[in-house]
């Protein structure tokens, strides 16, 4: 028989071997997961490239680029649509900054004008309303009154109106409330 000293060194021997022998087989599961987890975000990656390459391969990157919009008072091309540009409801005009602020320029000066000889002469003058630089329709007065020429060009499915009261919505003006989904 073996001595209950030996048994017990021998117990912890075995006990030893099979922690190691389980942490051994956790770290190859572990090393297996990853490398598949790996493999997969890899044919992710070689599928995307793949799915770019034929769209570059079928869209042509040297084609000329769309005509600019130009302002229908000045003809010069602007750069943007809305970023350089003001739409106005009354026609559905994009028409550029620097016409609008002419146009501003030119009927604030009437207006001074005429101010100066209503004070010389003691007349009561007719003061020149703000107007669309295109179109001369007078501008609006109320946020209730440009909407509704807005909802005019929206039944006119004109894409500009949409777009405009889109960039309210998100904004929250004209008594409109701020609303992310409705923009």
């Amino acid at each position: 028989p073996v001595p209950r000293r030996q048994t017990a060194a021998m117990g912890k021997k075995k006990g030893k071997k099979k922690a190691r022998k389980a942490r051994k087989e956790r770290r190859a599961a572990d090393k297996a997961a990853e490398k598949a987890a790996v493999d997969a975000v890899v044919a992710k990656v070689e599928e995307l490239t793949l799915r770019i390459k034929s769209e570059l391969d079928t869209s042509d990157l040297f084609a000329p680029p769309p005509p600019k919009q130009e302002c229908p008072i000045c003809f010069l091309p602007m750069i943007g649509t809305l970023q350089d540009a003001r739409y106005m409801e009354c026609c559905g005009q994009l028409i550029c900054y620097g016409c609008d602020k002419e146009n501003h320029r030119v009927i604030d000066a009437t207006n001074s004008k005429k101010k100066e000889k209503e004070k010389q002469t003691g007349t009561k003058a007719i003061m020149v309303v703000h107007s669309c630089a295109f179109c001369r329709e007078p501008a609006s007065t109320s946020g209730d009154e440009v909407l509704l020429r807005i909802e005019k060009r929206m039944e006119a499915d004109d894409p500009l109106a949409y777009s405009h009261v889109a960039s309210r919505y998100r904004s929250g003006i004209w008594g409109l409330q701020a609303d992310g989904l409705k923009a």
